[in-house]
């Protein structure tokens, strides 16, 4: 066989792979009855008029790509892997998977598993685990979230709604707090406590009861104003096509690679900030080499003295007076913040 021959070959054994690789992941599940459920992994979602298509509209629902199910067997990779780790040191999850119900707003929901606690709880006779949701984080994100308050402030919106998932849990099983355990590629995984949180469970029950109506009456909520990362990754757009605010640009494909270059900095520039943290840090939170001086092979680490002004223990009172003495200058303006990012899907 010649070279090129032979390359031929490879090329079609290798598609041959690839396809009957995508053939066991393509989604040939039928469209899940939602009519009687509001699902507790919803209930976070920024829009309504989402949350009763989802009732509604089950049957319409788009169908996840071949990509989506790469992610989702990823997904439940890294789920049997962390259930291993924990169960390793003395933390064997129970009732993985197990399913909940919460009748008064019609909540349903899976819990990943209900972690085992070393010790009894006041007020809890015998209560022996909690519930734990484990998820797997993109790395490119993993630096901007270090509480359960990043996840509920972050800029992403499936983000800000794990804590609701979380938390709907916690009122079913009645835990007074549970864990986020959340890993991502080549980093020590984060187990982050969360607190029964009363205001947020109000909060997502009113938006529910609202969905609920809307579903007993047939009608529809407002779309939100159209946003490229909430209704670009909405499996009904094909039925809501809410107006968009402002005009999509057309971007020329010579343009991608400089878009694609800047977003990969992005990333370096994060993991610049987390090497910094750990080598150098600050005067609060030294690193390992903070305040040294030496010199390895073609390496040097200097360190100088410069003098700040800082202001501590300031009363309240001059605070207030400070805070006074600006109010006459301020204006409130309208500012354009443009990002770039890339869109990873849920």
């Amino acid at each position: 066989m010649t070279r090129e021959e032979i390359l031929t070959t490879a090329e079609l054994v290798a598609s041959e792979i690839g396809a009957k690789l995508d053939a066991e992941r393509e989604d040939r599940r039928p469209p899940r009855d939602h009519s009687k459920t509001n699902w507790a992994s919803e209930l976070g979602h920024p829009c309504k008029r989402h949350l009763v298509h989802c009732r509604v509209d089950w049957r319409a629902k788009r169908p996840m790509d071949l990509d989506g199910g790469y992610r989702v067997e990823e997904g439940n990779r890294e789920e049997w892997w962390a259930e291993k780790d924990l169960g390793d040191v003395g933390y064997k999850i129970k009732g993985s998977q197990e399913y909940f119900f919460i009748e008064e707003v019609q909540v349903g929901g899976k819990i990943d598993g209900r972690l085992p606690l070393p010790f009894e709880l006041d007020g809890f006779p015998g209560k022996r685990a909690v519930s734990c949701e484990i998820k797997s984080i993109n790395p490119q994100y993993w630096q901007s979230v270090r509480t359960v308050a990043d996840l509920a402030e972050h800029r992403n919106w499936w983000f800000r709604g794990y804590p609701s998932q979380l938390n709907a849990a916690l009122h079913h099983f009645k835990d007074p707090f549970g864990f986020f355990y959340l890993t991502t590629y080549g980093r020590r995984p984060k187990v982050l406590p969360m607190l029964l949180d009363e205001a947020r469970l109000e909060a997502d029950f009113a938006k529910i009861r609202d969905v609920n109506a809307h579903v007993a009456a047939g009608t529809y909520p407002q779309p939100i104003p159209y946003d490229p990362q909430v209704c670009g990754m909405c499996d009904f757009a094909h039925l809501c096509q809410p107006p968009r605010a402002t005009e999509m640009r057309e971007i020329p494909p010579g343009e991608v690679p400089a878009l694609r270059q800047y977003l990969d900095l992005k990333e370096w520039h994060e993991r610049y900030l987390e090497a910094h943290a750990q080598l150098i840090g600050t005067g609060d939170k030294p690193g390992r080499y903070f305040g040294a001086e030496a010199i390895v092979e073609d390496i040097e680490i200097s360190t100088s003295t410069q003098r700040r002004t800082f202001y501590k223990d300031v009363p309240d009172e001059t605070k207030k007076r400070i805070k006074e003495l600006q109010e006459p200058y301020a204006e409130k303006r309208g500012i354009t913040i443009t990002t770039i990012e890339r869109v990873v899907p849920r």
